[in-house]
């Protein structure tokens, strides 16, 4: 009997500890996720330089802004197209 009783302290000792342990917390509400814009996507792109095929660079821009990019390219060469953009040398 006297080679359990120190066991049987220890255990008697830990059980407050034991009954210390919260319970687990419920599970939380998920709350729906924000609505994203798509063209708020960050897409990167590789572009190369002039001059030389190694001179490339990673360019990263949200949708929204490669749209925007890609219309004032298509006016500027329409303004060109149509004479507007060249000025002439006197």
């Amino acid at each position: 009997m006297l080679k359990f009783t120190p066991i049987v302290v220890l255990l008697m000792a830990a059980a407050p500890a034991v009954a210390q342990i919260p319970a687990s917390s419920p599970p939380e509400v998920a709350t729906a996720p924000a609505k994203v814009n798509p063209l708020d996507k960050m897409i990167c792109r590789t572009e190369e330089g002039l001059g030389s095929r190694l001179n490339k660079k990673k360019v990263c821009m949200s949708l929204r802004e490669w749209k925007d990019q890609a219309d004032d390219s298509r006016e500027a060469t329409e303004k060109i197209q149509l004479g507007q953009g060249v000025t002439p040398s006197g």
